[in-house]
């Protein structure tokens, strides 16, 4: 993907000097000589970096600096100018200014910032994207699990996670289709670059469109300014399209010339993009049925699904529980200053009894009522039946001792670095991607465990 960089100057040598400058660095550049005219250009294109002289005639930099933020508050502003002064500085930097460069300036230290400022965009247009799902908050430990159909999943996974090769993430709502593709983004080669969420069926179709393949000024009712693509802000990482079964039929065809061609056309421009991405897809429904009735491309599908996966419902990989219990008790102790350590026993047969049909976002959602509802440090099944359970539940079993949280957990985080250093064969650094922590994490769990020979 080129940085575009926008140069605001209103002295043609220095205007040339700079346009010539930072053409020569690799940059896109688009080169104006007063503020008006970066305006009209930054509605027309989606720029990277602005860099302006702070004196302009008509409007000044300062002035073209508050009206951007108006609108754009991630957008990096480098400030030049041969008058500087420490008001004026101070003044540009509360505006949002990322830097304020007095002339004469050394070249080398204008790339080196101009480098720095548009990092910084990057990284705050990432975080702006990032998904919020609620599978996100699952700690990715719980990835790893003990079940047998996980292991199937974790098994391939493991085989195909370095590749660019697509994937198709098939399961049940709140089955932590998001957190899986997340984790397949970790373990690749990719993982330096973003990891951008696409809910397709949340948006309309004219919408989605523009939210998929970027828009030109004027594409649309609403579209005063051009806009770029999430699949373009992807670049060099992964996309990852959720409920990749809404697709309108229109766009359907757009994606797949976007995944064979590695390019797309912005809605209502006229000169392709090449993009870079790596294309991991989810949905709950059967799209290979989709596909027999007509509902679903089948040359979309069999380009989306090199590698299918699918994920089991939680009431398949019941030996898993206890570890999303484990994790989902200690993040609610924490955010509602709670410390609750036990399960009562009838608690604990129902959490392995019960069907889950509404999967770890269900189990999840009970754990958290029960940890707001428990008097101390007992989930009982008083407060963890408050959602209306049957009569038998609503009776507690007295004859038994309460199980304990942490040793239950603990036995399963246990099993969990076993399985993870058998795939990466002993070596702890990849064991720990695996497993999602950090590798000084692993090391404190392996001593811990006494674990480490």
């Amino acid at each position: 993907m080129e940085t575009r960089l926008l140069i605001v100057e209103d002295e043609p040598e220095m205007l040339l000097f700079l346009k010539r400058f930072f053409l020569r660095k690799g940059y896109a550049v688009t080169a104006v000589a007063s503020a008006e005219e970066a305006w009209n250009a930054l509605t027309e294109t989606e720029y990277d970096l602005v860099i302006s002289d702070l004196a302009l005639e008509g409007m000044s930099g300062m002035d073209l600096l508050k009206k951007i933020r108006s609108i754009d508050k991630d957008l990096p502003f480098i400030i030049i100018t041969g008058a500087g002064t420490i008001e004026s500085a101070v003044e540009a930097i509360k505006i949002g200014a990322f830097h304020y460069v007095t002339k004469p300036f050394k070249r080398q230290e204008l790339e080196i910032m101009a480098q720095r400022a548009v990092e910084f965009g990057m990284m705050h247009r990432r975080l702006s994207r990032l998904d919020e799902e609620e599978e996100e908050a699952c700690d990715n430990l719980l990835i790893i699990g003990e079940s047998r159909p996980m292991k199937k999943v974790m098994a391939i996974i493991e085989k195909v996670s370095a590749s660019d090769t697509s994937v198709l993430i098939q399961g049940e709502t709140g089955t932590g289709k998001t957190m899986l593709a997340r984790h397949i983004h970790s373990l690749s080669n990719r993982n330096q670059g973003p990891f951008v969420t696409i809910d397709c069926g949340a948006l309309p179709e004219n919408l989605l469109e523009s939210e998929l393949f970027g828009h030109v000024k004027g594409a649309f009712t609403g579209a005063i300014r051009a806009k770029r693509g999430l699949l373009e802000e992807a670049h060099s990482g992964t996309v990852f399209l959720d409920e990749i079964g809404e697709l309108p039929p229109q766009t359907q065809v757009k994606l797949l010339r976007a995944i064979q061609e590695l390019e797309i056309r912005p809605v209502g421009g006229n000169h392709p993009i090449k993009i870079d991405v790596r294309f991991i897809s989810a949905t709950n429904r059967d799209l290979k049925k989709e596909v027999d009735t007509g509902g679903f491309r089948e040359d979309l599908y069999y380009r989306l699904s090199l590698i299918p996966l699918n994920l089991p419902a939680l009431r398949e990989r019941r030996e898993d529980l206890l570890q999303f219990v484990g994790q989902f008790v200690r993040e609610f102790n924490q955010r509602h200053n709670k410390d609750v350590t036990k399960l009562s026993p009838t608690v604990l047969r129902k959490i392995m009894e019960l069907p889950w049909k509404g999967n770890i976002r269900e189990l999840k959602n009970m754990i958290e009522r029960a940890v707001l509802l428990s008097d101390g440090s007992l989930i009982d099944s008083e407060c963890f039946g408050a959602g209306g359970m049957d009569k038998e539940f609503a009776c507690e079993d007295s004859s038994s001792e309460p199980v304990l949280l942490k040793k239950a957990v603990e036995e399963a985080e246990k099993n969990a670095i076993r399985r993870a250093l058998r795939l990466a064969e002993g070596n702890r650094s990849k064991a720990a991607v695996f497993l999602g922590i950090g590798r000084r994490t692993l090391y404190d769990k392996l001593a811990h465990y006494q674990m480490e020979d």
